[in-house]
């Protein structure tokens, strides 16, 4: 079978020229569709759902809106887990199906069961609604949005453009499906009730609501025909904008008391405010002097990409849009990306090709010094961009993403790539370079020629093609099999499941795809065209390197053939010798990936306010930017909008940007600067420090649901006791080598201002406890009307 390919490629080596080039043409087409990822995404198949619960404890928000959802979530078929979390306000949950299940599949069926759920919710505590349709690795992008003089635009300002325009124009680009705003402050219309004058007006909280809602509505009274024309009826009563509407709404009429009307300003200031958050974000940069600059509280806007999307194609569509958004921007408003994966793409790119350059270099410094022919040394050449060029046209096929994993995969393939083609050049250049008289004998009786023919077979055309495809015949089966057991070596990685098996197998697949396009070259490509390039045979020249080589080798040969038992026993031992040295191996799920950013996550004492975080935040940045390595220190106070992370105002993330590890002087590595950034923050007590990167932090939340590389989960029904137990194994596990950040997940300690009802004196006036409990959701808490 293989001599028929190759007799073949021979034969028709025309038509494998041709098919190389078309294949090189389909090469350009087909490979700009090839997804680009910064790191293989191994996101399982999972659903969020976010809930907001305006005021509600975590305890009530645990009962009233969590537990109903996972109730009705385990009845989906291919659920394989069911994950929640309860924050002050917020409830958070995960529904992971089983691998191979369409995501589009999976979130149609969360949405038909969440109409179940919503029935068992009490009426007013909270929406639930899906999370964007995005992975665990899909905040691919994250800008700023800040005032260029500081102090010329609040934060109120600063998040409506970011929410009303920059979002706006951002959306349409594909692959988005999702821009999350964090920090800055939501702009609303409040009227700020005054309790002493509602009590002399005889009016309650409702009543003013109530009023609000009448006096802002717009309604449609269809069709008035006059003469001619049909006319379309509007009733127009919204509320104004801007100056306009705090006017309006303050003129609305709320009761009469003899004759005189009463206003919502006479019992109100009415004004515009901030809604109440639970997020902020502050930045500190160096300047073009490269003076550390705080510049305060910023927007910062989070691009959450699509499932399944290009990175790259997502992040180019961003950034061509950039100059539109700041043209629409107001002057002194600048908008300024600090975080993009795709600089991580062109690295693993860049990777690659410098594996290729320097493969090339080699490719061409040994062959040349061995074989001593340009010819044999360019055939050779070709194998690598051809085989790789066929995998990446497979990979866009198949929709294999080429990230850092399976680029890798190519560049430690390099290796391997030229060997099929090395063995095949060099059998054929042997041929050529040294033709007995078997070959001579093969040649003749397969050409025919004229007796009176002189026949010269190391020069004839004929004889030369014959000579290349008997070499080419030789070892084709060699090549074959020393591919096939490649293959099997790279095998079990297709047995991995589960997050393994995503990480782990774009490299497998790159890898065999490559050494399949390094078979087809070395079988066919190779044998065509080397009938093109040594028309006129070779002459085979002393290579002043392998000669002394292979005069040593002899020697060495000779003496290990005479000493057969020494050389097997000194294996042997060398063998079990390295088993030994198994127990000290370590062992790690991935090496960790250096991503040119770190975060730190900075946990406070539950009870932390914002603004307490707020000032913290700016002395840790202010720290951090002593370093000459660090560009920026960015941090995220708390949570962004639904669909972000959960977080309480008592955990900082702060992320930092770095210089390329070439411009250190602090340090040598990333782990020693984070000792020493450490050391220097430890300086506000009471802080707990957890060092990590963007990518790898999603990785490790994805493996546990927790932000750490290694998590314990303690299961029991009474929370107090998990507490006790949980803070006995943080004990424990500090005490380990090799241990660092030990931190028990906060689950107690936030400060609470309970309102007890006493049913005694209720019952006594005749009060229910809902007018109470309305008095402390709405009249404390807030109202929307």
């Amino acid at each position: 079978m293989l001599n028929k390919i190759i007799a073949t490629a021979v034969s028709s080596r025309l038509l494998v020229v041709l098919a190389l080039i078309a294949t090189l043409f389909a090469g350009f087409l087909i490979l700009p569709k090839l997804n680009l990822d910064a790191f293989p995404d191994v996101t399982n198949v999972q659903v969020t759902v976010n809930t907001e619960a305006p005021g509600l404890a975590a305890e009530e928000v645990e009962q009233l809106i969590t537990f109903p959802i996972e109730a009705v979530m385990y009845a989906l078929p291919d659920v394989e887990e069911v994950r929640s979390i309860s924050k002050t306000g917020l409830s958070g949950v995960t529904v992971v199906f089983t691998e191979g299940t369409d995501i589009y599949f999976a979130r149609q069926l969360v949405f038909e069961r969440l109409q179940a759920a919503k029935e068992q919710i009490p009426e007013g505590v909270g929406t639930p609604g899906m999370g964007p349709n995005t992975s665990g690795l899909g905040q691919v992008f994250q800008y700023m949005i800040r005032a260029e003089v500081p102090g010329t635009y609040d934060a109120l300002t600063l998040r409506s453009l970011n929410d009303w325009v920059v979002k706006l124009l951002l959306m349409p680009v594909d692959g988005v499906t999702e821009v999350l705003s964090f920090g800055g402050e939501v702009r609303q219309y409040q009227v700020q009730l005054k309790p002493q004058r509602l009590l002399s007006y005889d009016l309650t909280p409702d009543d003013i609501s109530e009023a609000i809602e009448k006096n802002n509505r717009n309604a449609g009274g269809w069709y008035l025909d006059r003469g001619a024309e049909q006319l379309i009826i509007r009733g127009v009563g919204w509320v104004r904008s801007g100056e306009d509407g705090i006017r309006d709404i303050g003129n609305v009429s709320v009761k009469q008391i003899d004759g005189t009307v009463v206003r919502v300003r006479d019992v109100a200031d009415v004004e515009f405010g901030a809604e109440i958050r639970q997020g902020a974000v502050t930045m500190t940069l160096r300047d073009e002097n490269g003076e550390a600059k705080s510049l305060g509280e910023v927007v910062v806007g989070i691009v959450m990409k699509r499932m399944g999307s290009n990175t790259k194609v997502t992040i180019d569509g961003i950034k061509e849009r950039l100059p539109i958004i700041q043209q629409a921007l107001p002057d002194g408003v600048i908008i300024d990306p600090f975080y993009d994966q795709s600089d991580l793409v062109d690295q693993a790119v860049d990777t690659v090709i410098t594996a290729l350059l320097q493969a090339f270099v080699l490719i061409i410094i040994i062959l040349m010094l061995f074989m001593m022919n340009l010819r044999a040394t360019l055939l050779v050449l070709l194998s690598i961009p051809i085989s790789i060029g066929l995998a990446l046209i497979a990979m866009a096929q198949m929709g294999v993403s080429a990230n850092l994993m399976s680029l890798g995969g190519l560049a430690i393939a390099i290796g391997m790539l030229v060997d099929g083609s090395v063995v095949m050049m060099e059998n054929i250049f042997a041929h050529l370079s040294h033709p007995d008289a078997q070959h001579e004998k093969h040649i003749k009786n397969k050409v025919a020629l004229n007796d009176d023919d002189p026949f010269d077979a190391s020069h004839d055309s004929h004889g030369i093609i014959l000579r290349i495809q008997q070499a080419a015949e030789e070892v084709g089966r060699p090549v074959f099999f020393a591919v096939l057991i490649v293959g099997i070596v790279f095998a079990p990685l297709f047995s991995l499941e589960g997050v393994e098996g995503k990480m782990f197998q774009p490299m497998a697949i790159s890898i065999l795809l490559a050494m399949m396009g390094a078979l087809i070259v070395a079988l066919v490509v190779i044998p065509a065209l080397a009938t093109y390039m040594f028309k006129t045979g070779v002459v085979e020249k002393q290579s002043p390197v392998l000669v002394p080589i292979e005069k040593r080798y002899r020697v060495l040969l000779k003496l290990a053939l005479k000493k057969k038992s020494a050389v097997v026993i000194s294996s042997v031992a060398l063998f079990i010798a390295s088993l030994a040295l198994v127990p000290f191996l370590g062992t790690e799920f991935v090496p960790e990936l250096e991503e040119g950013t770190v975060n730190v996550r900075v946990t406070l004492a539950p009870s932390s306010s914002l603004n307490t975080a707020l000032e913290i935040a700016a002395k840790l940045e202010k720290q951090l930017l002593t370093f000459p390595e660090v560009t920026y220190a960015s941090s995220r106070i708390g949570r962004a909008e639904v669909g972000g992370d959960p977080e309480p105002v008592s955990n900082i993330e702060i992320f930092i940007g770095l210089k390329h590890i070439s411009e250190w002087t602090t340090a040598s590595d990333r782990k020693s600067l984070q000792l020493l950034m450490e050391e220097k923050m430890a300086l506000v007590p009471g802080l707990l420090f957890n060092f990590s990167q963007p990518i790898a932090t999603r990785v490790d939340e994805l493996l546990s649901g927790v932000k750490a590389q290694l998590a314990i989960k303690l299961f029991g029904p009474d929370l107090d006791v998990l507490v006790a137990k949980g803070k006995e194994i943080e004990t424990l596990v500090k005490s380990i080598d090799g241990t660092r950040g030990v931190a028990l997940e906060q689950t107690e300690g936030e400060a609470q201002l309970v309102v007890r009802p006493d049913r005694d004196l209720l019952a006594r006036y005749g009060i229910p406890v809902d007018q109470v409990m309305m008095l402390v959701s709405d009249a404390i808490g807030g109202q929307e009307a």
